[in-house]
């Protein structure tokens, strides 16, 4: 009974990872977003408050990726100690063979 436990345990530890990496694309794509907007808007508008705006945008997205790449370090790291952890019970439920 007490292998059940561990084995859903697992589970919806892995199930909270994907859920994790599905957060982090969805930021790297803002992100990206932010950026090409904001270098449509100072390549084809003329004047200073529309390089404002492009400015701003940019940096907007800039942040966003940053913010994607620190989650996915994190990411990262939460995957290794799940993997270390279901070696450690005698699991391979997240292993490709």
């Amino acid at each position: 009974m007490e292998r059940d436990g561990n084995i859903r345990l697992l589970m919806a530890e892995e199930q909270t990872l994907l859920s994790r990496e599905r957060t982090m694309h969805s930021y790297m794509q803002t992100g990206l977003a932010f950026t090409s907007v904001g270098l449509v808007v100072i390549k084809f508008l003329d004047g200073i408050l529309y390089l404002i705006a492009g400015v701003f945008f940019m940096i907007v997205g800039g942040l966003l990726i940053f913010e994607s790449g620190r989650r996915y370090v994190r990411f990262r790291k939460a995957v290794r100690l799940l993997r270390e952890k279901e070696a450690r019970l005698g699991y391979e439920i997240g292993t490709m063979i």
